[in-house]
Parts: C-alpha cells; structure tokens; sequence
C-alpha cells in the first residue's frame, strides 16, 4: 500500500495509542495495523508527486492530472 502521508506510518507502525483520535480512527488504525503485522499488506512511502491516488481524491493541476494518466497507462485526451 502506497502512502504519501509520513505521519500514518510513523503512527501503524509504533505500538503506542496514546493518540487523541476519534474511535473509528482507532478502530481504522487497528485494521491496518492487524493486516500489516499479519504480512497481507505492507505501507510504503511515496512522494505525493508520484501518488496516482490523487487525481481520483484531490482538485489538481492539469498537469498533474496528464502525468498521472500517462503512469496509468492512459491515453491523453
């Protein structure tokens, strides 16, 4: 699993809960946690430049937009 945000794997990774979060945020970060000590998924950081999510999540430039397309394997339009 692909990530841009340094601080959610920092925070799977370590074993403390001694965050001020809501209970389906703890409840979320226990999944992860549970799937990744269990092998079914491993959290790897990617520059957010390089993140093909984005387009699908976020308001973007154009070009950002055509570059992930290309990674895609997506014809330009």
């Amino acid at each position: 699993m692909n990530c841009d945000n340094q601080t959610v794997i920092v925070k799977v990774n370590s074993s403390k809960d001694n965050m001020k979060s809501s209970r389906h945020v703890k409840r979320r970060l226990k999944s992860v946690r549970k799937l990744r000590n269990s092998g079914v998924i491993t959290l790897d950081y990617i520059q957010t430049a390089r993140n093909l999510a984005d387009p699908f999540t976020k308001g973007l430039s154009r070009n950002v937009i055509d570059n992930a397309s290309k990674e895609m394997g997506l014809r330009p339009m």
